[in-house]
């Protein structure tokens, strides 16, 4: 089977190189930018994974080509934004990366395949568990593509969250405070923080301790906002 892997995450593709060179090596096409998809051709490629895409994708590319794409909720529960940090932030300590077919409407595609993943560790250990787990599914779905079932239940809609909303609110519970930092915590990700007068203290590497203070790291800078 051909296929193009479409993905803008430098993280993901160095991972895949390390865990799964021939996933990487055999595919027919490598995209890491919108132009990168206008190259395709149906003549030579099957399917598009998409495991980490923050582009829009034509509505002309969903209809010409299979295009599959990873979402880490249960869906339809949790369509939509920042689906890892509005699962950890609402309180769940497990969600699921889903391998769905792509349609013009966002998330709402039939489901391929399931697979649950803890949300528990730092932002980074997540995002590297729930990696992992894509490129498993990919390889999977390259040995049989089975028939994708539709979403069943109620949605439930989440919305990207803002740069704004790491900031953490001194109000919320020890452990929510623990949760934003630590999954804030990712290379990319605005992370949590506090403005201090001119200053903005912001928060990494969280350990809660036993006696439920949180330690962490902090780099303080000019407060420019």
């Amino acid at each position: 089977m051909k296929y193009a892997i479409a993905c803008k995450s430098d993280s993901f593709w160095h991972l895949l190189q390390e865990k799964s060179p021939a996933l990487l090596n055999n595919a027919t096409y490598i995209c890491k930018s919108q132009d990168d998809l206008l190259l395709l051709s149906k003549k030579n490629i099957d399917l598009i994974f998409f495991p980490h895409w923050s582009w829009i994708v034509s509505n002309k590319l969903v209809e010409e080509f299979t295009c599959i794409c990873f979402h880490s909720t249960p869906l339809p529960y949790g369509r939509g934004g920042s689906p890892i940090q509005n699962m950890v932030l609402n309180g769940h300590q497990t969600t699921q990366v889903v391998a769905l077919k792509m349609t013009n409407q966002l998330d709402a595609g039939p489901i391929y395949l399931r697979q649950d993943v803890s949300l528990l560790g730092g932002g980074e250990e997540v995002f590297r568990r729930i990696y992992l787990s894509v490129i498993s599914m990919m390889k999977k779905l390259l040995h049989e593509l089975p028939t994708p079932m539709p979403q069943i239940g109620d949605v439930t809609l989440f919305e990207r969250r803002k740069k704004e909303q790491s900031n953490i609110d001194m109000n919320d519970s020890i452990e929510h405070i623990f949760d934003k930092i630590r999954v804030l915590d990712v290379d990319g990700y605005p992370p949590a923080y506090i403005d201090v007068g001119k200053y903005r203290l912001i928060f990494s590497h969280p350990i809660m301790r036993l006696s439920g203070d949180i330690e962490a790291h902090v780099r303080i800078q000019k407060h420019n906002d």
